[in-house]
């Protein structure tokens, strides 16, 4: 076994920017964590569950902007960073997953903990790449230092997303107590420098000739880690072009001028007649997905051409069946080419339209008796600036898309790669983690909260994370959803009712507990629980049946 090969494996990823890593306690990869932990510079965190452990990494890279090395043992290990490694693929999130791997000649011999890691991680990942099991000629090793360079570069550049590295080891995995350590400054270092994408003369002319054509242009603005200068440009070209910016919850433009901060609320008065003032006639989109699903069912069943705009393209995406140009360039150049007005009465037709959906819903929520969906409003609207807003999925990043964050510097994030309940605790936790000068906040419903329970079984600590937990017993989504709820298997086989509180985990974790069951009791604790000076947990627990038949007298409220 060559240390020093390992070592020098850990500086090449800390001279190409990696500051943190996450490792899951094992003996295969004792010589990968030993080349770690002793680096310096580079941060490690001993998380023991791989599933939680992939997700708290994906968080930090996320908050970093920078890869997070990931690594475990061989075996079934490996395959418990799947669900967040898909994740990460798809939210375009730069991991370094390094997996220990038993040497080739022991595949499919019966020996213990030893599974098929060559490209375990198929299409979910960028590239994979299996490293020599002998590192003792210098041949081996100058591969060696060139894939991993090659594997950190991968991660980070054009379409970001997590690469593999398996690395089979054979025994001794630990060094002796005389071995010299030492790390090699030297060691070969490839950088890649990539210039900006921008559109020729003749490009631009082409697109402002097409835009001439068009009346009504609206923008669509995806989930995304948008930095600040591209969402103060799209700002200003808004404005001065009267085009509305379509952006739900987790596109982070709630705080721009023409945002419709709810197009679902909207849309879903709209969708069996559609009038023709309201149909864009051209959309120009940023991002990745939207969660709003009357919107998306709006633009698929009306708007004839799409333009999306990113630096980058994985793939084509076509989620409302209306694109027309796959444009590649850097999105701000392209808003400085956009001289075309759009309509103004199309404009103020959209943004009346937003003040009407805000209005029926604070009307109706101020009527209703104590549930959930109140009550999150009201915490929402409590939310102090320049917070971390973390939403799980189902229900809670759902009942957020309705209510509308109003707060301009809040930051939304959600697991929207793949849309799973698992690792949206970890996922705020690790970056709480990252980030312990900023306040967090995570939204989530029990059967997420408790699905992802061993986010919390570490030693790290998180004061500056607060969770809101809706506990309503079971996955109630699928009562508001029509097809389960008219089954008569919903009770067991979906809702999956469960009777879990968080009150003995709290007490387990030394985390602070409060509890609402109804108005008087949240008006109570609600204040309480925002000012608590260290990390809390408030759990509202609430029926089920009525949130249902408040969530759906909600919605006929909308289309009245």
């Amino acid at each position: 076994m060559e240390q020093q090969t390992i070592n020098n494996i850990a500086e090449i990823c800390h001279q190409q920017e990696i500051e943190k890593a996450i490792i899951s306690p094992g003996s295969r990869n004792a010589p990968l964590t030993l080349a770690f932990v002793r680096h310096p510079k580079i941060q490690c965190f001993s998380i023991s569950d791989e599933r939680s452990a992939a997700f708290i990494g994906m968080g930090m890279a996320q908050a970093d902007r920078k890869p997070v090395a990931l690594i475990c043992t061989s075996g079934s290990a490996a395959l418990n960073y799947a669900p967040a490694i898909a994740e990460a693929y798809f939210q375009e999130t730069p991991l370094i997953v390094i997996t220990a791997d038993r040497p080739p000649e022991w595949i499919d011999q019966w020996d213990g903990q030893t599974i098929r890691q060559e490209n375990i991680y198929g299409k979910h990942v960028k590239k994979s790449y299996n490293i020599a099991v002998d590192l003792s000629h210098a041949d081996a090793q100058w591969q060696t230092y060139r894939v991993i360079n090659e594997a950190v570069l991968e991660s980070k550049t054009g379409v970001q997303g997590p690469v593999h590295i398996n690395i089979p080891f054979r025994e001794p995995f630990y060094p002796e107590k005389s071995e010299n350590w030492n790390y090699d400054q030297n060691v070969k270092i490839i950088k890649s420098i990539v210039g900006e994408k921008r559109l020729n003369e003749n490009q631009i002319s082409q697109l402002q000739a097409e835009l001439k054509e068009k009346e009504k242009i609206a923008f669509v603005l995806g989930q995304d880690d948008y930095s600040v200068e591209f969402l103060q440009a799209l700002d200003q070209t808004s404005q001065q072009v009267n085009i509305p910016i379509f952006a739900d919850v987790i596109s982070n433009g709630h705080g721009l001028k023409n945002a419709i901060h709810l197009p679902d609320s909207i849309c879903m008065s709209m969708l069996k007649d559609s009038k023709t003032e309201v149909i864009p006639d051209l959309i120009i989109s940023f991002g990745k997905s939207i969660i709003s699903k009357n919107l998306k069912l709006f633009l698929r069943k009306n708007v004839k051409a799409q333009w999306h705009v990113r630096n980058h393209h994985a793939f084509i995406s076509d989620p409302f069946q209306s694109l027309s140009k796959q444009i590649e360039a850097e999105p701000i150049s392209i808003l400085q080419h956009l001289n075309k007005s759009s309509s103004a009465e199309f404009l103020k037709l959209w943004k009346d339209k937003n003040t009407e959906a805000e209005t029926k819903t604070n009307q109706f929520l101020s009527t209703q008796s104590f549930s959930e969906f109140s009550a999150l409003q009201d915490i929402i609207k409590k939310l102090p600036e320049d917070s971390h807003l973390h939403l799980a999925n189902s229900l809670s990043v759902r009942y957020a898309n309705f209510i509308g964050i109003k707060q301009g510097r809040i930051k939304i994030w959600a697991n929207r790669g793949t849309s799973g309940i698992d690792g949206s605790t970890s996922t705020a936790i690790g970056h709480a983690i990252s980030q312990k000068d900023q306040n967090h906040f995570l939204i989530t419903g029990d059967v997420a909260f408790f699905y992802d329970r061993n986010a919390f079984w570490h030693k790290y600590p998180y004061p500056n994370l607060k969770i809101i937990l809706l506990n309503n017993q079971g996955g109630s989504i699928f009562r508001m959803i029509k097809g389960p709820n008219q089954q008569a298997e919903l009770d067991e086989f979906f809702e999956t009712e469960q009777r879990l509180d968080a009150k003995s985990l709290c007490s387990e974790l030394g985390i602070a507990h409060f509890s609402a069951f109804d108005a008087e009791s949240f008006e109570t604790i609600k204040d309480k629980f925002m000012k608590y000076p260290q990390s809390a947990i408030l759990e509202i627990k609430t029926d089920a049946k009525i949130n249902q038949k408040i969530f759906e007298d909600f919605k006929k409220q909308l289309i009245s």
